[in-house]
Parts: C-alpha cells; sequence; structure tokens
C-alpha cells in the first residue's frame, strides 16, 4: 500500500467514525476530525458525493467479506442468517450513516454494485423459502430489505446501550424469523 494509499484509508476511516455519530458533518468537520485542511481533503474527495461514493464501496467491500466468511451455504437459513448477523454487526459503526446517505441510491455504479453483494443474502432467503424455513408467500427481495433495515436498526440499538451486542445477532434472528407476536 503505497502512503497516498495509507493516507486514503486513514481518511475514510475518519469519515466514518464521525459520520456514525454525526451522519451529517460537512466536508470540513469531517477534514477537522481527521487532523487536516479542508483543501487537503478535497484533494482526496473532490466533493461529498465522492467521499460517500467511497465510504460506500469500502462498505461494500467490507459486506461482502463478511458474507463470504459468513459461509451462507451452509446449515440452516437460521443458523446461516445468525452467522451473517454476527459477522455484520461488528461493521455497523462503519456502515450505519450510508442508510440516508442519497448519492448510493441514485447512481447506477453503485446500485448495481450493492444488489451484487446483496445476491447471496437473497439466495439464502430463497434456499429458506424453498425448504419451507422461511415462509414463501413472501417476497424474497421484501424479507432481503427487512433483513437490512433490521440490521440498521440493531446497529443503532446496540451503539445507544440498550442491548449488548453479543445478544444483537440472536435477538435480531429470533424476531426476524419467529416475529413479535406472543404465542
Amino acid at each position: 500500500m503505497t502512503m497516498k494509499d495509507a493516507r486514503r484509508t486513514e481518511l475514510l476511516n475518519a469519515a466514518s467514525e464521525l459520520l456514525a455519530t454525526n451522519p451529517t458533518a460537512s466536508l470540513a468537520e469531517i477534514a477537522e476530525h481527521a487532523g487536516i485542511g479542508k483543501a487537503t481533503l478535497h484533494r482526496y474527495f473532490p466533493s461529498r458525493d465522492d467521499l460517500m461514493l467511497a465510504l460506500g464501496y469500502r462498505a461494500l467491500e467490507m459486506v461482502t467479506l463478511a458474507i463470504a466468511d459468513s459461509q451462507l451455504e451452509q446449515g440452516s437459513t437460521a443458523a446461516a442468517l445468525n452467522r451473517l448477523a454476527e459477522h455484520l454487526i461488528p461493521l455497523g459503526d462503519k456502515l450505519h450513516f450510508l442508510l440516508n446517505e442519497r448519492i448510493l441510491d441514485t447512481h447506477p455504479d453503485f446500485a448495481a454494485a450493492d444488489r451484487a453483494t446483496q445476491a447471496p443474502i437473497l439466495a439464502l432467503i430463497q434456499r429458506g423459502q424453498a425448504d419451507g424455513e422461511i415462509r414463501a408467500d413472501l417476497p424474497a427481495e421484501w424479507i432481503r430489505q427487512h433483513l437490512n433495515y433490521a440490521l440498521y436498526g440493531t446497529w443503532q440499538i446496540v451503539h445507544e446501550g440498550f442491548i449488548a451486542r453479543r445478544d444483537a445477532a440472536r435477538l435480531l434472528v429470533t424476531t426476524l424469523i419467529n416475529g413479535i407476536a406472543a404465542k
């Protein structure tokens, strides 16, 4: 890794750290948090959209690795979802702020990359539906989107200290699979 690449990574780390607690932070605030001037930040990321796209692509890389490490093709759907949650929840502080970043929703290349990243999760849900572990009367994409939003909610509630990180994956998957209705 070159010095420029290392510095870029440091800037991305600083930006994601600040944006996790202040999602609307300006480039000036991000530069200050990184300990650099705004002009230096602009040399790496000419605009906020450029920075957000870089953070978005880095997030997709992290999610791709977490999905691979989760070995979604092994075991029951619930067990695979639990492994997935265990791998993704620790990334929450690096990914949470991306939920409301409009450039990621409108950039066609990013949207395609995001769909490709999510494909193994969709395949897991479809496998669970075919095996009878997950309701087949709900669209798989509907379930995948609910899982994504549940992950964001889980990251938030862990960050706020309402649940322990060690309990988060179990709570998320139990709620997703069993719902909230009293039995």
